[in-house]
């Protein structure tokens, strides 16, 4: 069975008994992780994992050890629940074991759940969970949010809408942003409107959305642990009087050297310290990431978020001093360091 990504909520909801297999692909890593974690809750409930009710398999080993996927499926939890099975990053290679396995599917065997990245229509993985009545798949490839979603988000979190530029506005917003990122912001915009019954309106949006930082301060960001100092220049010429919330953004750019100095003094547990973080990073963004905290010296990162403490302290202390100015200077400091 294939399965639109907006119709998976809708038959969680009614799932039938017969649907044991799962297929959770695409190019968008976050949405896939989003639901997958929503299908592990539906099928096992919420302390899965910690009663070992929730089998995680490594698709490298499954490749040497072919019978172990089959030797899992027809093993029974200890407890006696639901148990479920999950394969991350499978592709085709894997798809003859995970096709016998789904051949020999009896009725009380486990859940299977797997993630893969990009299969096109002729994957043989694919075809062979889309053909399958009791499995299905279901395709994340479309990284901004529909009007739909987002018109069902603000229901459940009871936000009146009466305009449909606000649902458009909210849609080009999800655009820029990382999917789990979105629904983020989505929940501040919740928090805002508590107890308040009148519609949402575009200013309510500004208000929450240009309180967190955009899609060209993240990008300042960036150039700034790039210490790429030309384009940093270059955005305060365009942009510079567009950040509407100095000391917001000083602190997530010390949030970011935070994470830079963590991962550089823990170099070896990169992984546990990245599985803390939410949103999540992942994919290319977790890979750059991590390149860019080995461009550092420790001693240098502690230095920058000296400048980052200074930074802030001046800006809270004294309105009248222009932040653009505050912000180069300091900036242009850390983009100097490791010189």
């Amino acid at each position: 069975m294939r399965l639109h990504e907006s119709k998976l909520i809708q038959f969680l909801g009614n799932l039938p008994k017969s649907k044991k297999v799962f297929l959770l692909h695409g190019t968008v890593e976050s949405k896939i992780l989003y639901y997958r974690k929503l299908v592990e809750l539906k099928l096992l409930g919420k302390n899965a994992r910690m009663e070992m009710r929730l089998v995680p398999l490594d698709r490298q080993i499954l490749t040497k050890e072919k019978h172990l996927l089959l030797h899992e499926m027809k093993t029974r939890s200890f407890f006696g629940e639901q148990k479920g099975i999950l394969l991350e990053n499978v592709n085709d290679k894997e798809a003859p074991i995970v096709l016998e396995a789904i051949e020999r599917l009896e009725d009380d065997d486990p859940f299977l759940i797997m993630t893969a990245g990009f299969l096109n229509q002729s994957s043989k993985l694919r075809k062979s969970v889309e053909s399958n009545p009791c499995s299905c798949s279901v395709g994340f490839y479309q990284s901004e949010m529909t009007s739909r979603e987002i018109e069902t988000l603000l229901q459940k979190w009871k936000i009146k809408v009466d305009e449909n530029n606000v649902i458009e506005t909210l849609e080009d917003f999800s655009r820029n942003y990382d999917f789990l990122e979105f629904r983020q912001e989505l929940k501040k915009l919740a928090l805002f409107k508590s107890f308040d019954e009148k519609p949402l309106s575009l200013e309510e949006i500004e208000k929450v959305f240009s309180s967190e930082s955009n899609p060209n301060e993240k990008k300042l960001i960036d150039f700034l642990v790039q210490r790429h100092k030309d384009h940093m220049l270059n955005y305060f010429r365009g942009y510079g009087e567009t950040i509407k919330n100095p000391v917001g953004f000083v602190n997530r750019a010390t949030n970011q050297f935070k994470l830079l100095h963590k991962l550089r003094c823990h170099e070896g547990n990169t992984s546990d310290i990245l599985t803390k973080i939410w949103p999540p990073i992942l994919g290319k963004n977790r890979d750059h990431l991590i390149s860019t905290s080995k461009t550092w010296e420790i001693g240098n990162l502690e230095y920058a978020l000296e400048i980052l403490y200074e930074l802030d302290l001046t800006l809270r202390r004294n309105s009248r001093i222009s932040a653009k100015s505050v912000l180069i200077y300091g900036f242009l400091e850390i983009c100097l360091l490791n010189n």
